[in-house]
This record gives C-alpha cells, sequence and structure tokens, in this order.
C-alpha cells in the first residue's frame, strides 16, 4: 500500500485514471438491472469521491514540492474530471428518467381474493374528448370561463397596467366574513383546500356544466389560437400558498404596473392583492404584454361579490341550491357516497363526491390493500382528495364535488384489489 500511495503522489497521470476508472465502474453499477449492482454502486460512491479527493491531495503535493508544470497539469485534471463526472452523471440521470420509475414489488406477493364483490372504475366521461377549451363557446362552461375567452378574442396591447378593483370582495370579506366562507365553501365554482394549515379557495372552470379541479388550481390551453394558463386563488387566511415571489398590491382604484417577465415564451405576472379579509392572487401567463385574462378576471369577480352584497343569505342558498343540484347529477343509483372513474392510465382515478358530511369540515378519502389492509399512498391521497363541503342538518341532503387523485404503489401488470 505505501508503494502504491508513494507512486500514486509521485506519477502524474495515475489519479485520473484511479479516479475515472472508479467513475465508470459506479456508471456501469447505477445503469445495471442486476439487483447486487446497487450495493457495488454504493461502495464505488464513497470510492471516487476519495479518489476525488486524492487528486486534490496529488495537486496539494505537488505545489509544495514546487513542480509547477506538474502542479499544472493537475489543475487541468481536476477540472477536466469534474466536467466528465457531471456529464456522466447527467447521462445516468437521462437514462432512469427514460425508463421511468423502478418496480416497487408492492404486489408480487398479492392476489386478489375470491368471494368480494369488487368495483371496477367507472368510464371518465371526459376521458378521449378534445379539451373544452377549444371550443370558442363551449355549452356548459361558467362566466369566467367565457369572460376569458372573450379577451383573448381581442389582440393584446404592450400596456400592461391594470386596476386592481375589488371593493365588493373587500366588502364581503370583511362586512360578512363569517356568510363570505360560508357562500366560498358551499359554491361549486370555488375549491376549497388546506395547506400547511392554511386555507385557500381556487376558482374552477365548467366542462360541460360540471365544475372540474385543476392541479393546484392551473388552467391553461395552448394552441387552438389561444396560448394562456391562469389561476385564481384567495387566500382565506391571508397566508401565500406558495414559496414563490409574488408582487403584492392593494385594493383599490389606483392603477398598479405588474412585474413582467417570461415563462414558457409567454408574458407573465403574479400579483396578490390585498382586500382587507382576504387575499386574491391572480397568475397570467398569455401572448401579450397586456394583462387580458387578469382584467377579465377581475370584473367577474367584482361582479359575482356584487351580486353576493346585495343580499348574502340569498346568494349562500344559491350556491348551495347548485351544490345539491350538482350532487344529484353525479349521485350513483345505489346512493353510494362517491363514484370512482378512470383516470388517464392505471392508478390515476377521479372521485365524484355526493354527501352531506353532517357538521362543517372537510372530507377525503381513505384507500386499504383488501388483504393485509395496508394503508395506499395516506398523505398523498389526503391532500389530493380533501374538499371543504358544505352541509345540511336534513341528512337526506347531499352536496356534489370531485377530485383527482393518485395511488402509487404497484407495477404495470399486477393488478390488486
Amino acid at each position: 500500500m505505501k508503494r502504491f500511495l508513494a507512486l500514486y503522489f509521485r506519477v502524474w497521470w495515475l489519479p485520473p485514471v484511479v479516479y475515472l476508472s472508479v467513475l465508470s465502474g459506479l456508471v456501469l453499477a447505477e445503469l445495471s438491472s442486476w439487483r447486487p449492482a446497487a450495493l457495488v454502486a454504493n461502495g464505488l460512491f464513497f470510492t471516487a469521491l476519495v479518489a476525488f479527493l486524492g487528486l486534490i491531495a496529488a495537486l496539494i503535493g505537488k505545489l509544495i514540492r514546487k513542480r509547477w508544470v506538474e502542479g499544472l497539469i493537475n489543475v487541468l485534471l481536476i477540472f477536466g474530471c469534474a466536467a466528465v463526472t457531471f456529464a456522466a452523471l447527467a447521462y445516468v440521470w437521462m437514462i432512469g428518467a427514460l425508463s421511468g420509475p423502478s418496480e416497487d414489488g408492492f404486489a408480487n406477493d398479492l392476489t386478489i381474493p375470491e368471494g368480494i364483490e369488487i368495483a371496477d372504475p367507472e368510464p371518465n366521461p371526459d376521458a378521449g374528448e378534445g379539451s373544452p377549451l377549444a371550443l370558442p363557446s363551449a355549452p356548459g362552461t361558467d362566466e369566467l370561463q367565457e369572460a376569458v375567452r372573450m379577451a383573448l378574442a381581442r389582440p393584446g396591447s404592450d400596456e400592461t397596467e391594470f386596476t386592481p378593483g375589488l371593493g365588493s370582495l373587500r366588502k364581503a370579506s370583511t362586512d360578512h366574513a363569517g356568510i363570505f366562507r360560508d357562500y366560498i365553501e358551499a359554491s361549486p365554482d370555488w375549491h376549497v383546500f388546506v395547506e400547511r394549515g392554511n386555507r385557500f379557495a381556487s376558482r374552477r372552470w365548467s366542462y360541460g356544466g360540471e365544475p372540474r379541479d385543476e392541479l393546484h388550481g392551473y388552467v391553461s390551453e395552448i394552441g387552438n389560437g389561444y396560448g394562456f394558463q391562469t389561476r385564481c386563488l384567495i387566500c382565506l387566511d391571508r397566508k401565500p400558498w406558495g414559496r414563490y415571489p409574488v408582487q403584492q398590491v392593494t385594493e383599490g382604484s389606483t392603477p398598479v404596473s405588474p412585474k413582467m417577465s417570461v415563462g414558457n415564451r409567454l408574458h407573465e405576472s403574479r400579483v396578490m392583492i390585498d382586500c382587507g379579509g382576504v387575499w386574491v392572487e391572480i397568475f397570467e401567463e398569455s401572448g401579450a404584454p397586456e394583462r387580458r385574462v387578469t382584467k377579465a378576471t377581475l370584473a367577474v369577480l367584482e361582479k359575482e361579490f356584487s351580486e353576493f352584497e346585495q343580499n348574502p343569505e340569498a346568494a349562500l342558498e344559491r350556491v348551495r341550491a347548485r351544490s345539491r343540484d350538482l350532487a344529484g347529477r353525479l349521485t350513483s343509483m345505489d346512493s353510494y357516497p362517491f363514484r370512482l372513474r378512470t383516470g388517464m392510465q392505471p392508478g390515476i382515478y377521479e372521485a365524484v363526491y355526493s354527501l352531506n358530511p353532517g357538521e362543517p369540515g372537510a372530507v377525503y378519502l381513505k384507500a386499504f390493500e383488501v388483504t393485509h389492509g395496508t394503508p395506499l399512498s395516506a398523505s398523498r391521497l389526503e391532500n389530493a382528495s380533501t374538499v371543504r363541503m358544505t352541509w345540511s342538518t336534513e341528512p337526506t341532503e347531499r352536496f356534489g364535488a370531485k377530485v383527482g387523485f393518485t395511488v402509487y404503489e404497484g407495477d404495470w401488470g399486477k393488478p390488486y384489489a
């Protein structure tokens, strides 16, 4: 060992050869499908780390002995090995991404027992159809969706300034705080959820007359003459939903100039409007600097809460009636509290709620493997399926909602119940 170390620090080419040899073994072990190779890869990772530190130690030794030429060669070799390492790790990551996630083996020893009733998910009526966003005026859409379509139908200008006027929402959320929260939770147009202990409401869009939840509340359409992405979010507890930077402005009649950037080759802005009792975040990506979607969203919100202000109790009853109507259209023939629909691939589903929780609060789904009772995707499933539901003291009344979720355990071609 002493002779090797003496040779290692004396011969300039030996440290990089050792390092690159170990790195090659590490890459091959990472790409191998042979299970013991994973253990080999762990050992080679630490060996590669020691070998790279050896490169640095060899450089220090050359400099101490004032062997400047060899020291310069060592510096170049260190940068060269670092570049090769970056390329190798990027290659391993790319191959891993293309080959998809590894099997988890969850269902390897599971068999679906005989004699139990198994309900297959119903076909999703939305699956396989073209996006209703592609239609200029899809039947059964909602007022916000129509307003955004009309705004995007005209060319946008280069003027980004807009007026964050939401006086009716300010009054609704401060003067009628309690009934305002009940209204938001009851309305099928709003999806109320909890993140990190704070309540938020994202504005849904309707398709074929049924409000649908989108991923994190974002609605987007690329192509078909539109090309935009938007989200309208009410921060009910005056806390931001994400950790991204948001421009804070105050509701009122003073025009504001949003901070603009470019995302997805579209003009992007994200503005948080302080409306007293709540904050409203409006995100827009669109093809022109003018904030056409933002202006349309503000106009629709102001109209909605102006009508709420006229008679809050009547407005609450209207949205509860809509929720009951939605539940009536979504309910199953056997009156189960929810229906399971297929998603885009196995393991991805849509749940349709039609229920009365009987008290204020939220509902969510739990799932278990049938033979051992193992909880499935517990925290993810709770987060994905939680919905604040309106309720009634009359048990026969039901209220409707839709959620999408994924059960992550299992591998392709290995079904379980």
